[in-house]
């Protein structure tokens, strides 16, 4: 758990995660947005280094929240503390309680003397700025991962549109082959059947075009196949991408709310303290 000695340790532990997520996010998001360009070949080469860096960015996201988490309560236990000890100014301490009895106005001075020496101002005032800080950090990266949302889940369904155009070719190339396949059987039976050179040569020639053309739409087939099945996996590789951004927006709002109000119970805290302070400070010179 995070303490005030170490919080600008963990807070930089923090900065660095949130710094290598958003590269990653950037080189991810970047791929995808490749991918909604029809005119981009793809292939299965880098899908493995993709999905790789996805899952990368899925358990940062995991210690990155969970950084976040363990500083907030770090702020929470500090703030109790802090809390205790403020109530602990509002009233004597046994030894001042002692020295009342025989002069109430040195009970009196010896309260204010300990409350004004105590240091709760500073450390509430460094837990603001902690707070702060944290918040900027929160705010910084669920700004980046809006806009990556936005773009990433437009590229999403062109990649999905791609992918229906992609079946819709290889569905009219397959339709074309069932029609070239009993073309090319009746004119082979043309051939077989005919007794005019002429007639064969000619038929010969439609075949050898026909023939041709069954072999092109079956490479383009087996072209259009591969790319349908490689653009599926990338497409549910990359909607789980867009779901974790949509996630992590989620996630970074409820801390941003969460460290808001606390900030708030702080402020609300500090006041108090000056305000026990100032009381302090005039029960001093009216003692003097």
């Amino acid at each position: 758990m995070a303490t005030l000695q170490n919080f600008d340790a963990e807070i930089a532990k923090t900065k660095q995660v949130v710094q290598d997520m958003r590269t990653k996010i950037e080189q991810s998001g970047t791929v995808l947005d490749t991918l909604a360009k029809t005119d981009q070949k793809i292939g299965d080469a880098n899908f493995d280094l993709e999905n790789a860096r996805i899952e990368d960015v899925l358990k940062q996201q995991k210690v990155m929240e969970g950084n976040i988490a363990d500083l907030i309560i770090g702020l929470e236990d500090a703030t109790n503390v802090f809390g205790a000890e403020f109530e602990s100014m509002k009233n004597y301490t046994g030894w001042e309680s002692f020295v009342g009895i025989f002069s109430d106005q040195s009970k009196q001075r010896m309260r204010t003397d300990r409350v004004r020496n105590m240091s709760l101002a500073g450390n509430l005032q460094e837990l603001l700025a902690k707070s702060d800080t944290i918040v900027g950090i929160l705010k910084a990266q669920k700004q980046i991962l809006d806009q990556r949302y936005k773009t990433s889940e437009a590229s999403l369904s062109q990649v999905i549109e791609r992918r229906k155009a992609t079946m819709s070719n290889l569905e009219t190339v397959q339709k074309r082959i069932e029609e070239l396949n009993p073309m090319l059987l009746d004119i082979e039976n043309k051939i077989a059947a005919s007794t005019s050179q002429k007639e064969r040569t000619q038929l010969e020639g439609e075949r050898s075009k026909l023939a041709t053309e069954y072999n092109e739409k079956q490479a383009k087939e087996q072209e259009l196949l591969a790319e349908s099945q490689t653009l599926e996996r990338y497409t549910s590789m990359f909607q789980t991408f867009v779901d974790s951004l949509n996630n992590q927006i989620a996630a970074q709002s409820t801390l941003i709310n969460k460290l808001t109000i606390d900030t708030e119970q702080r402020i609300v805290l500090y006041k108090a303290l000056e305000d026990s302070l100032k009381t302090a400070a005039q029960q001093d010179v009216a003692h003097k």
